[in-house]
Protein backbone atom coordinates (compact mmCIF):
# COMPACT_ATOMS: atom_id res chain seq x y z
CA UNK A 1 0.00 0.00 0.00
CA UNK A 2 1.35 3.55 -0.73
CA UNK A 3 1.73 5.92 2.33
CA UNK A 4 0.23 8.83 2.51
CA UNK A 5 3.14 11.93 2.04
CA UNK A 6 2.47 15.18 3.45
CA UNK A 7 1.67 17.85 1.61
CA UNK A 8 3.93 20.33 -0.50
CA UNK A 9 5.32 21.59 -3.55
CA UNK A 10 3.24 24.13 -5.66
CA UNK A 11 0.12 23.03 -7.19
CA UNK A 12 -2.39 25.00 -9.42
CA UNK A 13 -5.65 24.81 -7.48
CA UNK A 14 -5.86 25.09 -3.64
CA UNK A 15 -6.58 21.57 -2.39
CA UNK A 16 -8.46 23.17 0.66
CA UNK A 17 -10.90 24.39 -2.06
CA UNK A 18 -10.73 20.82 -4.00
CA UNK A 19 -11.59 19.16 -0.81
CA UNK A 20 -14.69 21.69 -0.30
CA UNK A 21 -15.97 21.37 -3.84
CA UNK A 22 -16.38 17.60 -3.24
CA UNK A 23 -19.48 19.00 -1.12
CA UNK A 24 -21.10 20.19 -4.62
CA UNK A 25 -23.64 18.97 -6.95
CA UNK A 26 -21.87 20.32 -10.38
CA UNK A 27 -18.26 20.02 -9.58
CA UNK A 28 -17.59 17.51 -7.12
CA UNK A 29 -16.98 14.85 -9.60
CA UNK A 30 -14.53 17.24 -10.96
CA UNK A 31 -12.89 18.18 -7.64
CA UNK A 32 -12.35 14.45 -7.25
CA UNK A 33 -10.61 14.12 -9.98
CA UNK A 34 -8.40 17.28 -9.93
CA UNK A 35 -7.57 15.50 -6.12
CA UNK A 36 -6.73 12.15 -8.18
CA UNK A 37 -4.29 14.22 -10.24
CA UNK A 38 -2.64 16.46 -7.66
CA UNK A 39 -1.38 12.42 -6.68
CA UNK A 40 0.09 11.37 -3.74
CA UNK A 41 0.06 14.83 -1.92
CA UNK A 42 -3.40 14.68 -1.90
CA UNK A 43 -3.98 11.77 0.63
CA UNK A 44 -3.67 13.97 3.80
CA UNK A 45 -6.47 16.37 2.65
CA UNK A 46 -8.62 13.09 1.65
CA UNK A 47 -7.74 11.25 5.21
CA UNK A 48 -8.65 14.27 6.84
CA UNK A 49 -11.75 14.72 5.30
CA UNK A 50 -12.80 11.13 5.93
CA UNK A 51 -11.83 10.60 9.24
CA UNK A 52 -12.27 13.64 10.87
CA UNK A 53 -15.54 15.12 8.92
CA UNK A 54 -18.60 13.96 10.99
CA UNK A 55 -20.67 10.92 8.93
CA UNK A 56 -23.46 13.23 7.53
CA UNK A 57 -26.81 12.19 6.10
CA UNK A 58 -25.25 12.54 2.02
CA UNK A 59 -22.97 9.99 1.52
CA UNK A 60 -22.05 11.23 -2.13
CA UNK A 61 -19.13 13.37 -0.98
CA UNK A 62 -17.36 10.87 1.80
CA UNK A 63 -17.82 8.61 -1.25
CA UNK A 64 -16.00 10.36 -3.85
CA UNK A 65 -13.31 10.93 -0.80
CA UNK A 66 -12.59 7.31 -1.00
CA UNK A 67 -13.08 6.44 -4.62
CA UNK A 68 -10.03 8.86 -4.58
CA UNK A 69 -8.05 7.07 -1.94
CA UNK A 70 -8.25 3.72 -3.74
CA UNK A 71 -7.27 5.22 -7.00
CA UNK A 72 -4.37 7.63 -5.15
CA UNK A 73 -3.40 3.63 -3.70
CA UNK A 74 -3.89 4.64 -0.23
CA UNK A 75 -5.05 1.53 1.28
CA UNK A 76 -3.63 2.45 4.59
CA UNK A 77 -6.24 5.21 5.20
CA UNK A 78 -9.32 3.24 3.81
CA UNK A 79 -8.25 -0.12 6.78
CA UNK A 80 -7.57 2.65 9.26
CA UNK A 81 -11.59 4.05 8.13
CA UNK A 82 -12.92 0.44 9.03
CA UNK A 83 -10.47 0.29 12.11
CA UNK A 84 -11.81 3.91 13.46
CA UNK A 85 -15.38 2.77 12.92
CA UNK A 86 -18.39 4.33 15.09
CA UNK A 87 -22.08 3.07 14.26
CA UNK A 88 -23.79 6.74 13.83
CA UNK A 89 -27.02 7.03 16.57
CA UNK A 90 -28.72 8.83 13.53
CA UNK A 91 -30.55 5.97 11.58
CA UNK A 92 -30.73 8.60 8.26
CA UNK A 93 -26.80 8.82 8.87
CA UNK A 94 -26.47 5.39 9.82
CA UNK A 95 -27.77 4.61 6.40
CA UNK A 96 -25.63 7.04 4.63
CA UNK A 97 -22.33 6.04 5.94
CA UNK A 98 -23.73 2.62 4.89
CA UNK A 99 -22.95 3.88 1.37
CA UNK A 100 -19.65 4.91 2.15
CA UNK A 101 -18.72 1.92 3.56
CA UNK A 102 -19.58 0.29 0.95
CA UNK A 103 -17.91 2.40 -1.70
CA UNK A 104 -14.66 2.28 0.95
CA UNK A 105 -14.89 -1.89 0.84
CA UNK A 106 -15.00 -1.70 -2.60
CA UNK A 107 -11.65 0.50 -3.37
CA UNK A 108 -9.82 -1.59 -0.48
CA UNK A 109 -10.51 -4.87 -2.52
CA UNK A 110 -7.68 -3.87 -4.68
CA UNK A 111 -5.40 -5.14 -2.61
CA UNK A 112 -5.78 -8.63 -1.88
CA UNK A 113 -3.45 -9.36 1.74
CA UNK A 114 -5.02 -10.88 4.55
CA UNK A 115 -5.12 -8.06 6.41
CA UNK A 116 -7.35 -6.20 4.17
CA UNK A 117 -9.24 -9.35 3.94
CA UNK A 118 -9.84 -9.49 7.81
CA UNK A 119 -10.40 -5.65 8.02
CA UNK A 120 -13.63 -6.55 5.74
CA UNK A 121 -14.60 -9.09 7.68
CA UNK A 122 -14.83 -7.67 10.90
CA UNK A 123 -16.57 -4.50 8.50
CA UNK A 124 -19.40 -6.95 7.91
CA UNK A 125 -20.09 -9.11 11.01
CA UNK A 126 -20.49 -5.64 12.48
CA UNK A 127 -22.90 -4.43 9.62
CA UNK A 128 -23.01 -5.66 6.39
CA UNK A 129 -23.84 -4.12 3.24
CA UNK A 130 -23.85 -4.91 -0.27
CA UNK A 131 -20.41 -3.58 -1.13
CA UNK A 132 -18.70 -5.12 1.67
CA UNK A 133 -20.33 -8.35 0.20
CA UNK A 134 -19.42 -7.67 -3.54
CA UNK A 135 -15.27 -6.97 -1.80
CA UNK A 136 -15.59 -10.29 0.38
CA UNK A 137 -16.75 -12.17 -2.41
CA UNK A 138 -13.93 -11.27 -4.61
CA UNK A 139 -11.58 -13.09 -2.17
CA UNK A 140 -13.51 -16.44 -2.44
CA UNK A 141 -12.77 -17.38 1.01
CA UNK A 142 -15.38 -20.05 2.35
CA UNK A 143 -14.51 -17.99 5.40
CA UNK A 144 -16.94 -15.21 4.10
CA UNK A 145 -20.03 -17.79 3.94
CA UNK A 146 -21.23 -17.58 7.41
CA UNK A 147 -21.63 -13.80 7.24
CA UNK A 148 -23.51 -14.04 3.44
CA UNK A 149 -25.78 -16.21 5.13
CA UNK A 150 -26.32 -13.51 7.99
CA UNK A 151 -26.91 -10.95 5.29
CA UNK A 152 -29.83 -13.43 3.87
CA UNK A 153 -33.06 -11.47 6.28
CA UNK A 154 -31.81 -8.04 5.17
CA UNK A 155 -33.66 -7.10 1.82
CA UNK A 156 -31.26 -4.27 1.21
CA UNK A 157 -28.24 -7.12 0.85
CA UNK A 158 -30.10 -10.41 -0.04
CA UNK A 159 -29.58 -10.56 -4.06
CA UNK A 160 -25.74 -9.84 -3.44
CA UNK A 161 -25.62 -12.61 -0.75
CA UNK A 162 -27.57 -14.75 -2.99
CA UNK A 163 -25.53 -14.06 -5.44
CA UNK A 164 -21.90 -14.75 -4.24
CA UNK A 165 -22.56 -17.50 -1.86
CA UNK A 166 -23.40 -19.51 -6.19
CA UNK A 167 -20.49 -18.65 -6.65
CA UNK A 168 -19.33 -21.11 -3.78
CA UNK A 169 -21.79 -23.56 -4.24
CA UNK A 170 -20.14 -26.55 -2.55
CA UNK A 171 -19.63 -24.91 0.49
CA UNK A 172 -22.26 -22.87 0.61
CA UNK A 173 -24.56 -26.14 -0.13
CA UNK A 174 -23.01 -27.62 3.23
CA UNK A 175 -23.39 -24.47 5.23
CA UNK A 176 -27.22 -24.00 3.75
CA UNK A 177 -27.98 -28.33 5.23
CA UNK A 178 -26.50 -27.75 8.44
CA UNK A 179 -28.48 -24.04 9.13
CA UNK A 180 -31.43 -25.41 8.05
CA UNK A 181 -31.28 -28.35 10.44
CA UNK A 182 -30.97 -25.41 12.98
CA UNK A 183 -34.11 -23.54 11.74
CA UNK A 184 -36.45 -26.47 11.36
CA UNK A 185 -39.15 -27.04 13.62
CA UNK A 186 -42.75 -24.88 14.65
CA UNK A 187 -40.31 -22.82 17.62
CA UNK A 188 -38.84 -20.12 14.50
CA UNK A 189 -41.62 -17.34 14.45
CA UNK A 190 -39.41 -14.42 13.75
CA UNK A 191 -39.93 -12.52 10.59
CA UNK A 192 -36.37 -12.53 10.12
CA UNK A 193 -35.75 -16.54 10.69
CA UNK A 194 -38.58 -16.89 8.23
CA UNK A 195 -36.86 -14.51 5.43
CA UNK A 196 -33.55 -16.17 6.01
CA UNK A 197 -34.81 -19.70 5.97
CA UNK A 198 -36.76 -19.21 2.85
CA UNK A 199 -33.42 -17.78 1.03
CA UNK A 200 -31.10 -20.58 2.19
CA UNK A 201 -34.14 -22.77 0.35
CA UNK A 202 -34.37 -21.11 -3.15
CA UNK A 203 -30.23 -20.68 -2.69
CA UNK A 204 -30.26 -24.46 -2.12
CA UNK A 205 -32.64 -24.64 -4.86
CA UNK A 206 -30.37 -22.88 -7.35
CA UNK A 207 -26.92 -24.39 -5.91
CA UNK A 208 -28.64 -28.14 -6.38
CA UNK A 209 -29.22 -30.51 -2.80
CA UNK A 210 -27.89 -33.91 -2.61
CA UNK A 211 -30.67 -36.46 -2.60
CA UNK A 212 -29.70 -37.81 0.45
CA UNK A 213 -30.90 -35.12 2.36
CA UNK A 214 -34.61 -34.85 0.56
CA UNK A 215 -35.61 -36.44 4.10
CA UNK A 216 -34.86 -33.73 5.85
CA UNK A 217 -35.59 -30.97 3.50
CA UNK A 218 -39.18 -32.45 2.83
CA UNK A 219 -40.24 -31.14 6.38
CA UNK A 220 -40.59 -27.17 4.33
CA UNK A 221 -42.98 -28.54 2.17
CA UNK A 222 -45.50 -27.77 5.36
CA UNK A 223 -44.42 -24.01 5.30
CA UNK A 224 -47.44 -21.13 4.57
CA UNK A 225 -44.80 -19.33 2.81
CA UNK A 226 -45.45 -19.97 -0.95
CA UNK A 227 -41.72 -19.48 -1.96
CA UNK A 228 -40.30 -21.86 0.29
CA UNK A 229 -43.10 -24.22 -0.88
CA UNK A 230 -42.28 -23.72 -4.18
CA UNK A 231 -38.28 -23.73 -3.99
CA UNK A 232 -38.81 -27.10 -1.95
CA UNK A 233 -40.83 -28.76 -4.39
CA UNK A 234 -38.63 -27.93 -7.11
CA UNK A 235 -35.82 -29.69 -5.24
CA UNK A 236 -38.27 -32.64 -4.32
CA UNK A 237 -38.67 -32.93 -7.82
CA UNK A 238 -35.14 -33.35 -9.00
CA UNK A 239 -34.02 -35.38 -6.10
CA UNK A 240 -36.96 -37.54 -4.76
CA UNK A 241 -38.03 -40.50 -5.35
CA UNK A 242 -41.05 -40.13 -8.05
CA UNK A 243 -43.90 -41.85 -6.19
CA UNK A 244 -43.51 -38.86 -3.66
CA UNK A 245 -43.88 -36.08 -6.86
CA UNK A 246 -47.81 -36.23 -6.18
CA UNK A 247 -46.55 -35.12 -2.61
CA UNK A 248 -45.26 -32.08 -3.77
CA UNK A 249 -47.99 -30.90 -6.10
CA UNK A 250 -50.27 -31.05 -3.74
CA UNK A 251 -48.08 -28.69 -1.43
CA UNK A 252 -47.94 -26.53 -4.48
CA UNK A 253 -51.78 -26.28 -5.27
CA UNK A 254 -52.00 -25.72 -0.96
CA UNK A 255 -50.31 -22.26 -1.58
CA UNK A 256 -51.71 -21.56 -4.65
CA UNK A 257 -54.69 -19.60 -3.36
CA UNK A 258 -52.74 -16.59 -2.90
CA UNK A 259 -49.53 -15.94 -4.99
CA UNK A 260 -48.24 -13.21 -7.01
CA UNK A 261 -47.88 -13.00 -11.11
CA UNK A 262 -44.22 -14.61 -10.53
CA UNK A 263 -44.95 -17.32 -8.27
CA UNK A 264 -47.93 -18.39 -10.23
CA UNK A 265 -45.82 -18.57 -12.98
CA UNK A 266 -42.92 -20.47 -11.34
CA UNK A 267 -45.72 -22.87 -10.54
CA UNK A 268 -47.31 -23.58 -13.91
CA UNK A 269 -43.89 -24.35 -15.07
CA UNK A 270 -43.23 -26.63 -12.37
CA UNK A 271 -46.23 -28.43 -13.31
CA UNK A 272 -46.01 -28.19 -16.86
CA UNK A 273 -42.53 -30.17 -16.47
CA UNK A 274 -44.86 -33.18 -15.29
CA UNK A 275 -48.08 -32.35 -16.41
CA UNK A 276 -49.58 -35.89 -16.56
CA UNK A 277 -49.43 -36.24 -12.82
CA UNK A 278 -49.96 -32.65 -12.83
CA UNK A 279 -53.51 -32.87 -14.63
CA UNK A 280 -54.57 -36.09 -12.44
CA UNK A 281 -53.93 -34.24 -9.39
CA UNK A 282 -55.67 -30.68 -11.30
CA UNK A 283 -58.82 -32.68 -12.08
CA UNK A 284 -59.50 -34.42 -8.62
CA UNK A 285 -58.85 -30.97 -6.93
CA UNK A 286 -61.30 -29.28 -8.94
CA UNK A 287 -63.84 -31.86 -8.53
CA UNK A 288 -63.61 -32.20 -5.10
CA UNK A 289 -63.50 -28.05 -5.12
CA UNK A 290 -66.91 -28.36 -7.23
CA UNK A 291 -68.12 -30.86 -4.90
CA UNK A 292 -67.77 -28.93 -1.64
CA UNK A 293 -69.64 -26.02 -3.73
CA UNK A 294 -66.90 -23.96 -4.75
CA UNK A 295 -67.28 -22.36 -8.32
CA UNK A 296 -64.83 -21.85 -10.20
CA UNK A 297 -63.11 -18.41 -9.95
CA UNK A 298 -60.07 -16.85 -12.46
CA UNK A 299 -59.37 -13.97 -10.30
CA UNK A 300 -57.70 -16.52 -7.90
CA UNK A 301 -54.25 -18.11 -9.28
CA UNK A 302 -55.38 -21.41 -7.87
CA UNK A 303 -57.78 -21.52 -10.16
CA UNK A 304 -56.13 -19.99 -13.09
CA UNK A 305 -53.67 -22.67 -12.83
CA UNK A 306 -56.25 -25.63 -12.59
CA UNK A 307 -57.84 -23.78 -15.75
CA UNK A 308 -54.38 -23.79 -17.56
CA UNK A 309 -53.91 -27.41 -17.04
CA UNK A 310 -57.23 -28.80 -17.52
CA UNK A 311 -58.14 -26.63 -20.98
CA UNK A 312 -61.88 -25.49 -21.91
CA UNK A 313 -63.76 -27.53 -19.51
CA UNK A 314 -63.58 -25.39 -16.80
CA UNK A 315 -63.97 -22.57 -19.13
CA UNK A 316 -67.66 -22.67 -19.44
CA UNK A 317 -68.42 -23.79 -15.57
CA UNK A 318 -70.37 -21.20 -13.62
CA UNK A 319 -68.83 -17.85 -13.67
CA UNK A 320 -67.49 -16.02 -10.30
CA UNK A 321 -69.53 -14.51 -7.89
CA UNK A 322 -68.83 -10.73 -7.05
Amino acid sequence: MTEPSTPGGIIPESPELLIAGLDSLVDGETAAEKLIAMGPDAVPWLERFLMETPPRTIALPRCRAVHALGELGAGRTLVQYFLRYQRPPDAAVLFAEDAVRSAAAQELARWKSDEVYRTLLKAAEDRITGGLIHALDEFGRAESIPVFFSALDDDLCREDAMAALRRMAEPARAFAILSLRDAAGPSIYCASARRRRRATLQLLRDVGAPAQEWRELRQFLDEQDADSVIAVAAIGFAVAPQPGHAALIDALFRVARHLNWAQEDEVTRLLDDRVELARKRARDLADAAVSHGESPNWLVPRWRILRHLLGDIWTHREAPRN
